[in-house]
């Protein structure tokens, strides 16, 4: 005999055993009720009367003719509604804008005590130049009329050509100091 036959074998015996065992159990259980069957008493049984049902308590009442009682299958009057009591909060105060600066009007002082007011805007477009790098012409439009100024030139008795240069022209003032000059850039 091998090793799992053996083991097969033994295996069998031991679910013979287990069953073997349940039946006596189950055979001396009932044995035991069988005996005490035989001392129980009697189901003593006492009949009881049940009351009559009365209809007219479950039919719903008539409603009043004030109206007391409402219909929840009918759209009533709408309930007036809580007023809110609460205060409202108070707001903070807004901020306030500063005050915007005034701005000073835009003057010249002169070195002889003199104030100049803003001078005139040079409304002309700078085009081009031509002439020897020694002593360069600017050349201006102004609508459809077309201006020509040398380096150290007048324009209109209001505008000196200060300095011609490739890509802008520094332009000065009549009547004012050399270093109030306004830069016309080359129109591309």
């Amino acid at each position: 005999m091998s090793g799992t036959e053996r083991n097969r074998l033994f295996l069998l015996l031991g679910v013979l055993g287990i069953l073997v065992i349940v039946l006596v159990v189950q055979r001396y259980r009932t044995q035991q009720q069988s005996r005490g069957a035989g001392k129980l008493a009697e189901v003593d049984f006492a009949p009881q009367t049940v009351p009559a049902l009365d209809l007219a308590k479950l039919t719903p009442a008539p409603m009043n003719a004030d109206g007391g009682e409402r219909n929840p299958f009918v759209f009533g009057r709408r309930p007036t509604p809580t007023p809110n009591l609460t205060p409202r909060p108070t707001l903070p105060p807004r901020p306030t804008r500063r005050p915007r600066p005034t701005p000073t009007p835009y003057v010249i002082h002169t070195g002889d005590g003199k104030t100049l007011p803003p001078p005139p805007p040079f409304t002309g477009k700078y085009i081009g130049y031509f002439g020897p790098p020694s002593l360069p012409v600017a050349v201006f439009r102004e609508g459809k009329e077309v201006r020509i100024a040398p380096d150290g030139g007048v324009l209109d008795n209001v505008f000196i050509i200060r300095k011609v240069g490739y890509e802008s022209v520094k332009i000065g003032y009549v009547g004012y100091p050399e270093e109030v000059t306004t830069r016309v850039p080359l129109e591309k």
